[in-house]
């Protein structure tokens, strides 16, 4: 695939669209489906399943409670990820998906992620902290609208901790595929 042709940059990724939106969705997990998935499909096939059994987004964080500690550490730190991807940690904590806290930091520890605990601390703490001190940050915290969540930046410092995030590179989805692959037992549904 060349960088100067468009065509062939096109067709690559409608092929890529293709692939995941015709990828199979399993409702239960065994250790032959688990073994079968590549890697680059492993962590993917884990989150379907998990968002088959979220019947009420309202009842999220307890859905997920109620699974194995792989199936938490899988769903929190992947929602993290993608919040801290997309917007940074501001964005992690201002959306739903801070309610995953705990869980996220629970989960770096158990994959022995020290990197990503101690930015993870960094980060709550930060949080913590800017709220405490500065009303106004708390009170855009609890608007829930695009332009609250837009001033929020002006008045963080979270974007420290994005960067240290964004320089470990890719080494969170290794660490949940080893994860996996070691302790597949927590991932087998009945």
């Amino acid at each position: 695939m060349g960088k100067s042709d468009p065509k062939k940059i096109d067709e690559f990724f409608e092929r890529m669209m293709n692939e995941f939106n015709n990828r199979p969705i399993y409702e239960k997990l065994s250790a032959e489906i688990l073994s079968a998935l590549s890697n680059d499909k492993l962590e993917q096939a884990v989150i379907d399943y998990i968002c088959t059994k979220l019947t009420d987004y309202r009842d999220e964080l307890a859905i997920v409670s109620s699974m194995s500690s792989g199936l938490q550490m899988i769903y929190s730190t992947r929602r993290l990820q993608n919040e801290v991807e997309n917007g940074g940690f501001n964005q992690f904590f201002y959306n739903s998906s801070g309610q995953f806290a705990e869980m996220a930091l629970r989960s770096f520890r158990l994959l022995g992620a020290s990197d990503y605990t101690r930015i993870f601390e960094k980060a709550i703490a930060i949080r913590v902290q800017e709220t405490d001190s500065n009303p106004l940050l708390k009170e855009l915290y609890s608007k829930r609208t695009i332009e609250s969540f837009l001033a929020t930046y002006e008045l963080s410092s979270l974007d420290k901790c994005d960067n240290e995030f964004y320089a470990l590179g890719n080494q969170l989805s290794e660490l949940r595929i080893k994860y996996v692959r070691s302790y597949p037992e927590e991932f087998i549904s009945d």
